[in-house]
């Protein structure tokens, strides 16, 4: 007997068009290894925190994060990705450096939520990247890349069915940008 899957809620930081557009005739992803189910372009995404982990009910969670949204949200930030890391599960868009921009809004993103109550584990918070397909059964290992960046300025809540590939969007925000000193 099939079980239904249980939905998950994150948040999202989800590719720019124009990034879906280079990725997709890129001689770095393009050919596909054999067994690997390419995640459409669409759904690709950089999760930056799994917000199951507080203990709370989904729809305390949801209105936390509006909120946190609406009135301290964390600033725009930069990524930039320059490795394909490929496993016998998974393939992924990753960073051989830290991404700052990525790891400050995840940490403001954690602190607010702790502030106000909820437990949010370090596991919580996944190493930024973003993942291009499943099953890959050939030639793992690390490739560098050229790299690929641009500026993270909109985050998205999700409520994720596994197993379904299916996101169903419950709130999105622009970032403000972070202002320079004269």
């Amino acid at each position: 007997m099939a079980t239904s899957p249980v939905p998950r809620l994150h948040l999202f930081a989800r590719l720019p068009d124009g990034v879906g557009d280079v990725l997709a005739p890129s001689n770095d992803i393009a050919p596909a290894l054999p067994g690997l189910r390419l995640i459409p372009t669409t759904r690709r995404h950089i999760t930056l925190a799994d917000l199951d982990a507080t203990g709370a009910s989904e729809a305390h969670v949801v209105a936390m994060i509006g909120w946190i949204m609406a009135t301290m949200p964390p600033f725009a930030f930069p990524v930039r990705f320059d490795r394909i890391v490929t496993s016998a599960r998974h393939r992924l868009l990753k960073a051989s450096d830290p991404l700052p921009g990525a790891l400050a809004c995840q940490a403001h993103v954690a602190g607010m939520v702790r502030q106000y109550g909820l437990d949010l584990p370090r596991a919580a918070l996944p190493v930024p990247h973003v993942t291009l397909g499943y099953a890959a059964r050939d030639r793992q290992g690390v490739r560098a890349i050229d790299g690929i960046g641009w500026l993270v300025d909109e985050l998205v809540l999700v409520r994720s069915w596994r197993g379904r590939s299916w996101h169903e969007e419950l709130g999105r925000w622009r970032l403000p940008e972070r202002r320079r000193a004269a």
